[in-house]
């Protein structure tokens, strides 16, 4: 099978289209530069094994990239994992949860790897924001039904 690097260039365009710049993605991808891109942006190179799994832990299927079978990441997964944050406060809160954990992991685990720890952090900030959110909705049809009840 002969792999189109135009192809793959283009695969790799769209998935980095989640990530809003390309400076971004390249630092997602451990890359000092976003220039460090352009051989594979362009069709020039074929990502290496390792660039390949860096890509798959921000979620890139392989398979897809290379290929164009299976099919492309969910666009549904990405803008669940790209939840906003409702406030600066409810920031505040997330990055504090999500640094107990961290800190919680390096007790467990020690020394914790830079990539790991940017990992849980990509990880567990969606799932906390869901968190606070329920958390608050919670709350305010807990005070509207406290209203009633007087």
């Amino acid at each position: 099978m002969v792999i189109d690097k135009n192809l793959v260039a283009g695969r790799l365009k769209e998935f980095a289209k989640r990530f809003g710049s390309l400076a971004e993605f390249a630092r997602l991808l451990e890359m000092k530069t976003p220039q460090q891109l352009q051989p594979y942006m362009t069709g020039k190179s074929l990502p290496g094994f390792e660039l390949l799994v860096r890509l798959r832990n921000l979620g890139c299927d392989p398979n897809w990239l290379m290929s164009g079978e299976t099919k492309p990441p969910s666009i549904q997964a990405f803008k669940e994992e790209g939840l906003e944050y409702d406030s600066e406060e409810m920031r505040r809160e997330v990055q504090e949860e999500v640094s107990r954990i961290a800190k919680i992991i390096q007790l467990w685990r020690k020394p914790i790897k830079p990539i790991v720890a940017r990992e849980l952090r990509q990880m567990l900030r969606p799932w906390f924001i869901k968190v606070i959110r329920s958390e608050r909705e919670a709350e305010k049809k807990s005070a509207k039904k406290g209203t009633k009840a007087k």
